[in-house]
């Protein structure tokens, strides 16, 4: 049979198409949070430079290679987080968002416990790569470490209970992200427009979603999340009880501090408990 295909540039400018109509739609209706989680990323990779090596790629010591790792990770994964939603592709936003939390929450838990790093990075083949995170760090043992540290740091009971009801509800969405639900499925294939009531389109190829909002507001939060919670460890005075010893004449010790505060201060100021993006649970 003789076939005489069409060219694909068609193809090709549906794609650009797709992306540009979703870019120009998401980065003004996903204000302040996009901003503020774009800001959260500048604020991890300062952290991550300043866990770096000056003399190489690596990290500054031993005792901070976990968090090295992760916080590098975490700014990648960040990177395609960002990417993702403004492209309107939110289903595989939320897969790769899982990830980036689940990162920032085991980087905030090694920080606290410098043993548990040292576990991490012992964890150098499949079997105990596997065995680390089954045995370790699951997602229940995870978000049971991350409690006691809240315990530890002095946060409220009703504060504890509030937190950890948020983050199980926005878990239990990622991982439907991650391993398919029907209605995560379907929600991909067809969602509804950003900004535009119950009207639905075709979102295969990327569509500014009414889901996005959520998304993104949760990338923010957990940025923020992980800033206030492993800062008594991070940064502080004395060697052995912080992963960085601050010096004040420092660029990047600075550059970090003035991100942290600033994070802290316009993620508080625009924080929403609406449901549509916090379930209604928190208030910080």
């Amino acid at each position: 049979m003789h076939r005489n295909p069409s060219p694909r540039d068609g193809f090709n400018e549906l794609l650009l198409e797709a992306e540009t109509e979703a870019r120009a739609a998401t980065t003004t209706a996903l204000q302040p949070h996009l901003a503020i989680f774009e800001f959260g990323l500048e604020f991890l990779s300062y952290v991550h430079i300043a866990l770096s090596s000056t003399e190489g790629h690596g990290p500054s010591s031993e005792h901070t290679r976990a968090a090295w790792a992760l916080t590098g990770s975490a700014v990648s994964f960040g990177v395609s987080v960002r990417t993702l939603v403004i492209s309107g592709l939110d289903t595989p936003a939320r897969a790769i968002l899982r990830t980036y939390v689940e990162a920032l929450l085991l980087c905030t838990v090694v920080l606290h416990d410098p043993a548990l790093g040292k576990a991490y990075v012992a964890a150098d083949t499949d079997a105990r790569v596997k065995d680390f995170w089954h045995s370790t760090a699951s997602p229940k043992r995870l978000h049971e470490r991350i409690i006691a540290i809240e315990k530890k740091i002095g946060f409220d009971t009703e504060m504890i209970d509030a937190m950890t009801k948020w983050r199980r509800e926005e878990y239990e969405i990622l991982s439907q992200s991650s391993h398919l639900s029907y209605l995560a499925a379907a929600l991909t294939v067809v969602s509804g427009k950003l900004g535009k009531g119950d009207e639905y389109a075709p979102a295969i190829f990327g569509l500014a979603s009414t889901h996005s909002p959520r998304t993104i507001f949760y990338a923010a939060a957990a940025t923020w999340y992980f800033s206030r919670v492993s800062n008594p460890v991070l940064l502080g005075k004395e060697a052995g009880k912080c992963a960085i010893v601050l010096d004040k004449e420092n660029e990047w010790h600075q550059r970090m501090v003035a991100a942290r505060d600033t994070l802290s201060d316009v993620m508080r100021k625009h924080w929403t408990a609406s449901s549509s993006q916090t379930g209604g649970h928190v208030e910080v």
